[in-house]
């Protein structure tokens, strides 16, 4: 497992539970995340400008999944309850969710859905007493992003072309853009409505 990409997970997921008045450090369980071999290289000081950089990569990161709760709150504060999580449910809820999200391919708003929505997933761990749920989501979320998400974010410009898209709160100034979000709430489809949320999130 890639430590930058646990260290963005990690930061994201930290986020939404502090918000919640969740302590990441005392719900993960002290042996996650398993780095493996793959992280020793990770682990080395980086530059301050890597730092820099990866500093606008969490913040960009947290403004946009901040801005996607908003647009969809009714539905999104919902969607981890109606999952029914449990500890032997957990990984196959995740990965029925994360593969429906991507089906159709991967844009930059499908990330953002992404870490949305493993965040609330370990929101709601926390909330239902499940704090070792969320060490083992937080180590899903950053292997999903090694395996599958990494190729098409290097091909694409790299974490950097998202700063460019979405940082200085751009998801904010583009809200006017989503319209259509209500007609599917009516529906009470919340799930696949969130799984479709990622291409109708951003255009760019």
């Amino acid at each position: 497992m890639s430590l930058r990409n646990y260290d963005l997970v990690r930061d994201f997921v930290s986020y939404k539970l502090a918000q919640r008045g969740h302590d990441w450090s005392r719900l993960v369980d002290p042996e996650a995340p398993d780095t493996g071999a793959e992280g020793a290289e990770g682990g080395r000081a980086a530059p301050a400008a890597a730092e820099d950089d990866d500093e606008a990569v969490r913040r960009t990161l947290r403004e946009a999944g901040d801005e996607f709760e908003v647009r969809y709150r009714r539905a999104f504060s919902d969607l981890a309850w109606q999952l029914h999580i449990t500890p032997a449910t957990a990984y196959q809820s995740f990965e029925q969710v994360v593969n429906e999200l991507f089906r159709d391919g991967v844009n930059w708003g499908r990330v953002v859905a992404f870490f949305a929505f493993g965040g609330a997933l370990c929101v709601e761990s926390a909330d239902k007493e499940m704090g070792p749920l969320v060490g083992r989501v937080g180590s899903w979320m950053a292997t999903y992003l090694d395996r599958r998400l990494d190729p098409w974010i290097r091909d694409n410009g790299g974490w950097d072309t998202f700063v460019e898209l979405y940082g200085n709160d751009a998801a904010a100034q583009s809200r006017k853009d989503q319209e259509r979000f209500n007609r599917w709430l009516l529906t009470g489809l919340t799930v696949a409505a969130v799984l479709l949320l990622g291409s109708l999130f951003t255009r760019k």
